[in-house]
């Protein structure tokens, strides 16, 4: 049997694409599919124009469309990021025969255009060291590159509050300030994967206050280690942390980014939570915690075992 040919399509950035290249590679090539990857200017702009034959049964664009590939594939597939999809690129998705969603908020979005979308959920890695048992009592703040990590807000709060235990924030350089509190450890150096894995598995709590998510690789990564993660009760994020798993805190104000929307966090609901949080007794922690680490297996599950399946299921359309 012809295995079908799956052409994924994205921009490199070092970050959350990269790993969305690597795991909807690894889950289509496992499930026997036949998957190339290609850098989204990877072939002339002409080409949209001067297609010839049609080389894939798919092409998979990641976060946004670039049209020169439209007539390489017999069929164009979008899993998009809303909050970077931006509505001057609405025309495109015209040429795009099915939307897969990661999460429901963006399936709303996409739908009520009047688009044919497909729930499909999505993955990261799964970063648990056994070896470690969480410290429910110590924070962990990963900015990375990202400005939209709702990083100031948590350490004004760390600075109003000296007697918090310490603060763990890791943030590149450029986005950095230039003094923290001193109950803030702020490591900007480049620090290897292992090290990071470390601060996962070793911090109970992390504070994943984001503004927007078109995934949230950092939330679920932290809830592949057991943390008890706290983000912002706002979609897609409080699609993954829940009060069963997590500690969703309110937003108190909003403003649309592009198809999505930025929500910034509460600062005196976050204070609260993290008040009531130092005071939580530790089995209530760790039942949390357990319970983050239960939902990440049975979404990974359900993820690799979904995109086979719809794609399959176009094919037979």
């Amino acid at each position: 049997m012809t295995r079908r040919k799956i052409n994924i399509i994205a921009r490199t950035n070092g970050v959350g694409l990269d790993r969305d290249v690597d795991l909807i590679h690894s889950t289509l090539e496992t499930a026997g599919f036949d998957v190339t990857v290609s850098h989204c200017r990877g072939i002339s702009p002409l080409k949209r124009y001067l297609p010839g034959k049609s080389r894939f049964d798919y092409n998979i664009f990641l976060e946004r469309v670039f049209p020169r590939w439209f007539g390489t594939a017999k069929q164009n597939l979008i899993i998009p990021n809303q909050e970077r999809f931006p509505r001057r690129h609405l025309k495109h998705l015209d040429h795009i025969d099915h939307i897969l969603c990661k999460s429901r908020h963006a399936e709303e979005i996409f739908n009520g255009l009047g688009y044919s979308t497909q729930f499909i959920s999505f993955t990261s890695s799964d970063l648990l060291d056994e070896s470690i048992k969480p410290d429910y009592q110590s924070f962990f703040h990963l900015a990375g590159r990202s400005t939209l990590k709702g990083t100031e807000t948590i350490i004004e709060l760390w600075a109003k509050h000296p007697e918090w235990p310490t603060l763990t924030i890791v943030q590149c350089a450029e986005n950095a300030p230039d003094a923290v509190p001193e109950n803030v450890n702020l490591i900007t150096d480049y620090i290897p994967h292992e090290e990071i894995k470390k601060h996962l598995n070793t911090h109970g709590i992390h504070l994943c206050t984001s503004l927007s998510e078109g995934w949230g690789h950092y939330i679920v990564e932290a809830m592949s280690c057991q943390a008890i993660v706290v983000t912002t009760d706002a979609p897609p994020m409080n699609e993954l942390v829940t009060p069963a798993r997590g500690v969703p805190v309110p937003y108190h104000r909003s403003e649309p980014r592009h198809m999505g929307t930025n929500f910034m966090i509460d600062p005196d609901k976050l204070e609260k939570t993290i008040q009531e949080l130092l005071l939580m007794p530790a089995e209530k922690k760790k039942h949390l915690g357990e319970k983050a680490r239960a939902w990440f297996l049975e979404n990974d599950a359900y993820f690799r075992k979904t995109l086979p399946l719809v794609i399959s299921d176009l094919s037979s359309r």
